[in-house]
This record gives structure tokens, C-alpha cells and sequence, in this order.
């Protein structure tokens, strides 16, 4: 209906394209792949490392330097173990008595106690280079049963200073015990025997030491390094007054 009085005419509508391109463009194709560049033979990984056994050889971590620290200033380590397949020594520091890992290229298995320079600058021989220290709970069986053994052997090559610095100087702790009594076995009876016959002049040598008192002096003060090894929480600790050896 329209308006009285008002003639309705019907609206054209113009069919004609528009003049703005309304099309959509066509989708998008994807990115094209880039081939990858293929290694040459000469960028082919090199062949692995067999060991002693005819199996592969495990690579060895980096030696990781920490200066300031006394596992990494030392100079000197005692062979507990060595792994020939994966050239790693067990052993421990000469001067702090720190168990630790070494790293060394050897065609043939090191001795225990042998000693092994990893100070570094090429003065010594065999040498090898600290990969980091070693648990207890981590080593072998026969590690563990070894390791006091060096220790032992260590203490009777350096005994002039132990029989210097602890048998002839060691005194009482507190009114009731003697520092003789850290060791395994002396109780005190024992310990103030010992300073007696120690006397005034103190003992010449370990020899005399252990004839005198009756005692593997070398083998006590070795199990008590031991203990201190692996209980760091013991006091006091003989490794800290007696080490370095000043030899």
C-alpha cells in the first residue's frame, strides 16, 4: 500500500558489477619445505673409541676446573682403583685427603698407591686430570676395602711427620681424655701410658714408636683418617692439623 495522495514507485536496484574488486584472493599455498643440507663423508661423526675389552669406550666428561676449591689445587693423587676400560682412577688428594675421580690416558693399569700429577702444568708423570670428587657409597667394593689400605701405606712412607706432628706433640683434649684416645683401641690407660713413655725427648721413629707402645701406629692413625673420610660431621679432625705432609 502507499500513501493517500502519493503514487509508490518501486525502487530499482542496479545490477551492474561494482567498481571496488570484492574477490578473495586464493588461500595460501604453505611455506615451501627448505631441503636440508646432507653431511658430507668428511663431516660423518668419527669412529668410537674401543677399550681394552673390544667394547666401545664411554667418552669422559670434561674436566671441570672450580678454582679456589682444594680438590682443584691439588696437585698430587694417590691410586685407590683404576678402571682401565674407562680410563678413570679413584683415589685421593695427597694433601686434604678429598676422595676424587681422575681422568688418565694409560695402555696399561696404574698400581694402588701409585701417584698420579694432575697439577696441570706438565711437571710430573703419569698425569692426569681431575673430573671431580667421589662418593663412598659410589665406589667398588674392592675400593672400599683398598682405600684405607693406601692410607696405611701412605702414613708409613710420610712417618717421620706423623710421629712429629701428632704422636710426639698430641695432648689432652679435656680433663678426661687424651687425643691418643681418637684412635681405635687406645683407651685411656693406654693414652697416658703412651705419653709416659714418650717422655720428654718424644719417639724418634715410627718404628720406635710402635715397639715402645705396642701398636701398628701407622694403621691407627690410617683408620682414623679413614673415618673422617667418610663421616665429614666427626670431630675433632686429624686431617685438618695434620695435612698438608710436609715432607
Amino acid at each position: 500500500m502507499s500513501r493517500p495522495g502519493r503514487d509508490y514507485t518501486p525502487r530499482k536496484f542496479n545490477k551492474s558489477k561494482p567498481s571496488v574488486d570484492t574477490s578473495m584472493p586464493p588461500p595460501a599455498e604453505g611455506r615451501k619445505e627448505v631441503p636440508k643440507p646432507q653431511k658430507t663423508p668428511d663431516q660423518q661423526r668419527p669412529p668410537q673409541r674401543r677399550n681394552n675389552r673390544g667394547g666401545p669406550r664411554q667418552q669422559r666428561p670434561q674436566q671441570r676446573r672450580r678454582d679456589g676449591q682444594p680438590l682443584y689445587d691439588a696437585k698430587w693423587v694417590r691410586v685407590v682403583e683404576h678402571n682401565l676400560g674407562e680410563g678413570v682412577v679413584t683415589g685421593f688428594t695427597e694433601d686434604t685427603v678429598i676422595p676424587c675421580r681422575i681422568a688418565i690416558e694409560s695402555s696399561e693399569a696404574l698400581l694402588p698407591s701409585m701417584r698420579i700429577y694432575v697439577g696441570g702444568d706438565g711437571k710430573g708423570a703419569p698425569e692426569g686430570s681431575i673430573l671431580g670428587g667421589a662418593r663412598m657409597d659410589k665406589m667398588s667394593n674392592s675400593a672400599k676395602m683398598d682405600f684405607p689400605l693406601i692410607l696405611q701405606l701412605f702414613v708409613e712412607e710420610h712417618g717421620k711427620h706423623f710421629v712429629d706432628a701428632f704422636f710426639n706433640k698430641a695432648g689432652n683434649l679435656s680433663l678426661k681424655q687424651h687425643a691418643f684416645e681418637l684412635l681405635a683401641g687406645i683407651g685411656n690407660k693406654k693414652a697416658l701410658q703412651m705419653a709416659e713413655l714418650r717422655g720428654s725427648t718424644g719417639f724418634s721413629s715410627m718404628d720406635e714408636l710402635n715397639e715402645k707402645c705396642g701398636i701398628d701406629s701407622a694403621e691407627l692413625l690410617a683408620r682414623r683418617f679413614f673415618n673422617e673420610v667418610e663421616d665429614r660431621t666427626l670431630q675433632p679432625r686429624l686431617i685438618d692439623h695434620l695435612f698438608p705432609v710436609n715432607a
